[in-house]
């Protein structure tokens, strides 16, 4: 999440790592990483003479992350990734782009980088104009694979699966409304040589501009939100068929994130209206549940009680609206799934974590069972308050940097990132990759294991 535009503190963005164990946070003057659950600083590293982050992107639990500068005194230039090795606490590679970074995307064996040239918010052709591209790099030799030219994309919108079964993209296409799914061969990522894509496919999402996008662990379903935020929509990325058309409200709302939970079984959906709902999801070629049944089947969400005239109501009474909700006093806030069962974790831009529980069989309002702050403001008040009696349960987190501590990051076995050389394919497409000593050229160091 995106929040340079409209801090509220030191945070200027925050996002889930790629099995949500961790999130991270960009600062005016460095990053943290916190476990999500349970919750904790795991590391913080402040940057000499302070420097912005406008874009983090972690490599699940391993010392690996990729940096885009912003913020009111950029750290690294906003056009620039950046992938940075906290065990040696210095840079190994960078990647230059002529337009602006709006986020990065990582997996062991790719690096995805979305830019956009985009025009002001205020631009009535916002999706329209602007020169919006994805770049696919291999991850051992940073050689770029493949190139997506898209319709303007101020938001970064990409998802990348996580998944060793396949590899599936899905970014905005060309079209309004449109998601264009690509598919890579298993070995995409560890090819010297150029490898053709394997399927691609454009999935007719909504008419309005895609707001909202997010893939399952393995890219077989796609959830999709559009400007409106009224619909969620969810696909077979093989065969693109819409499985399941899911309400969020009625009343317009702009979209911050879609999660799908590890197995796939529910879908976390956050607004800016405050609230966090969460969707039970069939899988392709599952039947609905039949009317009447609610009450008496797991995992199913809340239809209207007219639905079995809903052939002769607007489409508004056929809904499925959500299993189960979860408000919060923030309107930007993102959602991930807990580490327990039928847990959400949720992060807000005002520094506040939240962990709430759900009832997969009655659902409704979610109970709240941890909350924290992070921001650096109401740490600090935190440390100044007397010291609590024994049984109360506020976690106030560690702000001394962690370099090399087993509580930090967790370090990787092997050391650094392969270097690389410019390439004509990336110098035709206006990319420039250079290496920033010293860095190993040796393939299995490009891969660093998660603990």
């Amino acid at each position: 999440m995106d929040l340079q535009s409209n801090p509220v503190n030191e945070i200027l963005y925050v996002s889930f790592n790629q099995d949500f164990t961790c999130f991270v946070c960009g600062t005016e003057n460095g990053f943290r990483v916190y476990s999500t659950d349970p919750f904790k600083l795991t590391h913080r590293r402040d940057f000499e003479n302070n420097g912005g982050l406008g874009v983090v992107a972690m490599l699940f639990r391993t010392n690996i992350l990729a940096f885009a500068g912003g913020g009111q005194s950029p750290r690294f230039p906003p056009h620039k990734v950046v992938l940075w090795d906290d065990r040696q606490a210095k840079p190994i590679a960078e990647l230059s782009f002529r337009a602006a970074v709006k986020s990065v995307r990582l997996r062991r064996d790719l690096v995805v980088v979305v830019t956009c040239s985009c025009p002001s918010s205020g631009d009535v052709n916002l999706q329209t104009s602007g020169n919006s591209k994805v770049y696919v790099y291999a991850f051992r030799s940073l050689l770029l694979s493949d190139s997506i030219e898209t319709i303007s994309n101020p938001k970064g919108l990409c998802c990348l699966s996580v998944g060793t079964d396949k590899v599936v993209l899905v970014c905005p296409g060309m079209q309004q409304g449109r998601a264009l799914v690509v598919v890579y061969p298993q070995s995409f990522g560890d090819s010297q040589a150029p490898v053709a894509r394997e399927k691609t496919l454009i999935i007719r999402a909504h008419e309005s501009p895609i707001a909202a996008m997010a893939m399952d662990y393995n890219g077989s379903l796609l959830a999709t939100a559009s400007e409106k935020g009224t619909i969620i929509r969810v696909f077979d990325t093989a065969t693109g068929n819409r499985v399941q058309e899911l309400r969020r409200g009625a009343d317009k709302a702009e979209i911050h994130s879609l999660t799908f939970s590890p197995t796939g079984e529910y879908l976390a959906a956050s607004s800016d209206k405050g609230t966090v709902h969460i969707f039970a999801i069939r899988a392709p070629g599952a039947p609905a549940v039949a009317d009447g049944e609610r009450g008496r089947c797991n995992n199913s969400n809340n239809k209207s009680s007219l639905t079995w005239i809903s052939k002769v109501l607007p489409a508004y009474f056929s809904s499925e609206w959500s299993l189960a909700q979860f408000r919060v006093p923030d309107y930007r806030c993102i959602a991930a799934f807990g580490a327990e069962s039928n847990t959400i974790i949720v992060v807000c831009a005002n520094g506040s974590y939240y962990k709430a529980r759900f009832d997969p069989q009655r659902g409704g309002e979610m109970h709240r069972e941890v909350f924290e702050q992070f921001d650096q403001a109401s740490v600090e008040a935190a440390r100044s308050l007397p010291a609590e009696p024994p049984g109360t349960s506020m976690v106030v987190p560690q702000a001394n940097a962690i370099n090399s501590s087993p509580a930090g990051v967790v370090e990787a076995d092997r050391t650094a990132l392969g270097s690389t050389q410019n390439s004509t394919a990336e110098r035709s497409e206006e990319v420039a990759v250079s290496a920033v000593p010293p860095a190993t050229r040796t393939a299995e160091d490009a891969l660093l294991r998660a603990s």
